[in-house]
């Protein structure tokens, strides 16, 4: 039987599907089992930030009024016309990511997800502790499924914050349960709801984080159980070769007259 390494027991049980947008707690959209955070939603673009142009400024939050009314069509041209105004407008390349998915458009919604990346990781170049470009690079890098550099974006920004935030906590929190790092995952949940007792999301993902944090050990424990018992079984047929080896040889045999 094959030993696992750490890190592979680890995906082995990782969660991954994802869902559909939700409206009614964040644009991000939602998963299945656990559900992005109601109040980052709100978030502006990372402050201090470029001057956009204030027609691009009004498409914009037409486009994000009419993405929360399920105007989805109407929200992509207006985004759409945005960032053709604004090509480094971050959050309008995201937000458009948004509208393209709920339309079924998943080609073009990666595009456009990759394209507010980049945008933001301009935003980065010039202020490398920008918390709020951090956080909205992490929900970027969470849609093209780079949960692990979504890990190390959120962190940035939880490092970088003017003042603690939960929704902060719990987005790393999150993309630590998408690759099955259950304990890093309680541990973001806690300090969340440390923040924020009465987070509900925050305590719904960590009680399903707990079960999984059980299946890991315990599987690890087991392949640890068999590593052990193969090493000795190898040890006991080294031990065994080595002594008849070093057995004395048997008496010649008589040579025929």
């Amino acid at each position: 039987m094959r030993i696992l390494a750490p890190k592979s027991i680890a995906f082995a049980f990782a969660l991954m599907s994802l869902a559909g947008c939700s409206r009614g707690r964040q644009d991000e959209g939602t998963n299945t089992t656990a559900q992005p955070s109601a109040s980052s939603e709100a978030a502006a673009t990372p402050e201090p930030a470029p001057t956009f142009s204030g027609d691009a400024r009004a498409l914009f939050d037409r486009g994000r009024e009419a993405y929360r009314q399920n105007r989805d069509a109407e929200a992509v041209e207006a985004f759409k016309e945005a960032v053709r105004l604004e090509p480094e407008f971050a959050e309008a390349h995201y937000r458009l990511g948004l509208a393209y998915h709920a339309t079924g458009q998943k080609e073009e919604s990666e595009k456009s997800f990759e394209a507010a990346a980049e945008a933001y990781e301009k935003v980065l170049k010039k202020e490398p502790k920008n918390s709020d470009a951090h956080f909205f690079l992490g929900l970027v890098l969470g849609r093209l499924g780079k949960y692990d550099d979504a890990v190390k974006a959120f962190k940035e920004s939880i490092k970088h914050a003017p003042e603690e935030s939960e929704d902060k906590y719990y987005e790393l929190a999150l993309a630590h349960y998408k690759v099955a790092q259950y304990k890093e995952a309680i541990d973001a949940c806690k300090k969340a709801l440390e923040i924020k007792p009465d987070f509900f999301q925050a305590e719904e993902l960590l009680e399903k984080s707990k079960p999984g944090l059980a299946r890991v050990e315990a599987f690890r424990k087991r392949q640890e159980e068999l590593l052990k018992k193969q090493q000795k079984a190898r040890g006991n047929s080294n031990s065994n070769s080595t002594t008849n080896s070093n057995a004395s040889p048997g008496p010649a045999p008589t040579p025929v007259a």
